[in-house]
């Protein structure tokens, strides 16, 4: 499944920058992962579910996860093909609020790419996208 990643919050700061978009019922990354939010900031990729059944169901099966630039300009270079998110991969879990940090810069390939990613996100701002997000299992 891809879809664009459409933050409706970014903070873009100086030294730290971040983004999240929510989903419900009717979003497809809602309706067949019981994701509720995705933040992407330059330390983690988190993914929020909509309850601990989802949060099981995901953890229960491999997914990989593509992260494909789709602005101009840009440093483009924390672009990702079929990254593992299973749990070995997983920095922390959980179980309260029903959520799962991914350390980004493992993700994309260093500390630098997802600083460059997180900042290219929020700097575009709020209601639009840079990236496009598959999630296969």
């Amino acid at each position: 499944m891809s879809f664009a990643f459409t933050p409706g919050y970014t903070f873009d700061g100086s030294n730290t920058d971040s983004a999240t978009e929510g989903y419900s019922s009717g979003d497809d990354v809602y309706d067949e992962y019981g994701i509720d939010e995705i933040g992407i900031n330059g330390s983690f990729f988190t993914i929020n579910f909509k309850d601990s059944t989802s949060m099981s169901t995901w953890r229960s099966s491999d997914h990989t996860i593509t992260f494909d630039y789709t602005g101009t300009g840009g440093a483009q270079n924390w672009e990702i093909t079929d990254e593992d998110l299973t749990t070995s991969e997983e920095y922390s879990v959980n179980t309260t609020y029903n959520y799962i940090h991914y350390q980004l810069s493992g993700l994309v390939g260093g500390f630098t790419n997802a600083s460059d990613m997180a900042d290219d996100i929020a700097s575009n701002g709020t209601g639009s996208s840079v990236l496009d997000i598959e999630i296969d299992a």
